[in-house]
């Protein structure tokens, strides 16, 4: 994106925060919160999930039959997997920064191109 579009789509969000009330603010963020604290379950349930598929992975990449670069891939997936389920998210900050920090770590798993 150019600087200019960027420049032109934060001034557009600025302007739609500030149209905005803070109580409809604190009610949007209320109803995100309650939204990822309801999701605890599912989220519980997708980090179990994964980690079984992991195991079943594991288990098929060590007959020998599996690309090296398909094992490099899974690894950069679970470290994200982990990165959020290691602490899973019970509001929308936290879901932020989980999001974000498994975003990092598969980016270090990936070697520079």
């Amino acid at each position: 994106m150019s600087a200019r579009i960027m420049t032109r789509a934060a001034l557009v969000a600025a302007l739609a925060l500030a149209a905005c009330s803070a109580q409809q603010i604190n009610t949007g963020e209320a109803n995100a919160n309650a939204a990822v604290a309801s999701a605890q379950p599912t989220i519980a349930m997708a980090c179990w999930l994964a980690k079984a598929a992991d195991a079943g992975f594991q288990a098929y990449a060590a007959s020998g039959k599996t690309d090296l670069a398909v094992i490099a891939d899974e690894q950069k997936a679970m470290a994200g997997v982990n990165a959020l389920c290691v602490a899973p998210p019970a509001n929308v900050a936290q879901a932020v920064t989980g999001v974000l920090a498994s975003y990092k770590a598969i980016v270090a798993e990936t070697p520079p191109a």
